[in-house]
């Protein structure tokens, strides 16, 4: 049983933060570790980009990029034997605060990814939400 000193030593064990909600029948595949870091995007960032997106693959990337101002949202799909698929990957531009403009959409031929960053016009977009999902 745990006790309230447990549960608080618990809560400050670095890394442990709960995820982000998923989408209704979206789940973690389990097989490559989120990674996440500051400054974390706001969940309507993720549920919006899945709407956008609306991703049509079972097993998909989700991934949040941070500007000075905006938040770059990518998508990769990962089609199956004789999966369809719109797009392999999709990648939009959003407001960094809700309702200070609308989502665009980017060419992804107009990205260059890093390991821990992308670049688009110039600009430096760092990673700070990777995650590795499976529609249901």
């Amino acid at each position: 049983m745990l006790t309230l000193p447990m549960i608080l030593l618990l809560a400050l064990v670095p890394g442990e933060v709960a995820p982000p909600p998923e989408p209704p029948g979206v789940r973690a595949s389990g097989a490559i570790p989120p990674f996440t870091g500051d400054p974390a995007p706001p969940d309507w960032v993720r549920l919006e980009s899945h709407a956008l997106a609306d991703p049509d693959c079972r097993h998909y990337a989700y991934e949040v990029y941070a500007g000075d101002t905006q938040w770059l949202v990518r998508y990769v799909m990962f089609p199956e034997e004789r999966e369809e698929f719109r797009e392999i990957e999709q990648v939009f531009l959003f407001p960094k605060v809700k309702g200070k403009g609308k989502a665009e959409r980017v060419a992804p031929a107009e990205l260059q990814i890093e390991p821990l960053a992308a670049r688009w016009k110039g600009r430096l977009f760092r990673l700070v939400d990777r995650r590795d999902l499976i529609r249901e």
